[in-house]
């Protein structure tokens, strides 16, 4: 079986072996990797990384387009995905994690009676890192929202992991159907989701419904530490490019309430996979290189006095907490109701 996962990245030498090598220890045989603009040695990295299945494509993006989805029309398209049997579309802070007994995609895929299985996202605080760790993001960051929060309802977007046989062409969070294809979808329990959903193509969220991830779930280490925040917000998002990354990003991501290691059990696998990519030529003197390169680009951005304030502003923002169930519910109506009246 090929699965393969495809992202668009900028500046991410120092996060994409760990991310590699963990995905590659669940059986994904094949990377396609978008770069733009890079300084860090993140394009010589990924050349580097040839041999473990990794395809580097430099991302031509057209005025007007975001990385992501130049990446993703010109994924469209090439050898790797037509050969693909499944193809998930991840950015490299999403990290998958199968539940015991599961150790594989090819598990994942057999417990599933599906052409697309939601990846549920389970949102990551900074787990109170101040400063970058030298521990990988599965150790490293293990304290998250709680599974059951509504709020914000940004914690039940999902991804997805599909067969690109079944449908037209690759989504950010989800692929296109054909126009007549009803495609057999389940949620991360491995139960069919119903036909409202498959037909709802734009919807990219299961919100309200009790949180399905049995089988899978998907981490979401969107911030790290506030160190590589702040780096992360001079380098932008790849498909928001003019969203802030700013304080409040940092609030509707920053949840630290309970312990979620339930990942460790593949760090074995991960970090033995992550030493083989390592043992590469070039591949870790690369790694260590924009590891250095990121810590003075964070020094160099910390003599700027708004971003000095808004680390210090990270750190006391060290927890957020969700609202309980019912004012989740009417704060979501409230935004709602909102966005239609501004819409009409």
């Amino acid at each position: 079986m090929r699965l393969t996962i495809i992202t668009a990245v900028r500046d991410e030498a120092h996060n994409l072996v760990d991310w590699i090598a963990h995905h590659r220890a669940l059986g994904a045989t094949d990377f396609l990797i978008f770069t733009n603009d890079c300084a860090d040695g993140t394009e010589a990295l990924l050349d580097a990384l040839a041999p473990a299945g990794v395809t580097h494509i430099h991302n031509e993006i057209p005025e007007g387009r975001t990385p992501q989805w130049s990446a993703l029309k010109q994924a469209r398209a090439h050898p790797l995905l037509k050969d693909a049997d499944w193809v998930a579309v991840l950015d490299c802070d999403e990290y998958v994690n199968l539940r015991s007994p599961l150790n594989s995609f090819a598990g994942l895929i057999a417990a599933c009676d599906a052409d697309a299985i939601v990846l549920p996202w389970r949102l990551f605080g900074h787990s109170g890192h101040a400063r970058r760790s030298d521990l990988s993001p599965l150790r490293a960051y293990t304290k998250a929202i709680p599974e059951d929060a509504l709020y914000p309802a940004l914690a039940r977007f999902f991804k997805t992991l599909y067969r690109p046989a079944a449908f037209r062409e690759p989504g950010v969070h989800r692929p296109k159907a054909r126009k007549g294809d009803s495609p057999r979808w389940s949620n991360g329990s491995g139960q069919p989701l119903p036909p409202d959903f498959r037909a709802q193509q734009q919807r990219i969220m299961l919100w309200g419904a009790p949180m399905a991830t049995d089988l899978v779930q998907l981490n979401h280490y969107s911030l790290r530490s506030a160190e590589d925040f702040i780096i992360k917000r001079s380098r932008g998002l790849p498909n928001h490019t003019d969203k802030e990354v700013g304080l409040t990003y940092w609030v509707e991501r920053n949840f630290n309430s309970v312990e979620d290691k339930t990942i460790l059990r593949h760090a074995d696998a991960t970090e033995a996979e992550a030493t083989r990519l390592r043992a590469l030529p070039q591949v870790a003197d690369i790694e260590a290189i924009a590891r250095t390169h990121h810590a003075r680009r964070f020094e160099t951005l910390l003599k700027n006095p708004d971003l000095a304030r808004l680390y210090g502003r990270l750190i006391l923002a060290e927890n957020s907490v969700p609202p309980p169930e019912s004012l989740a519910r009417e704060l979501v109506r409230i935004y709602a109701a909102a966005q239609t009246k501004g819409e009409s």
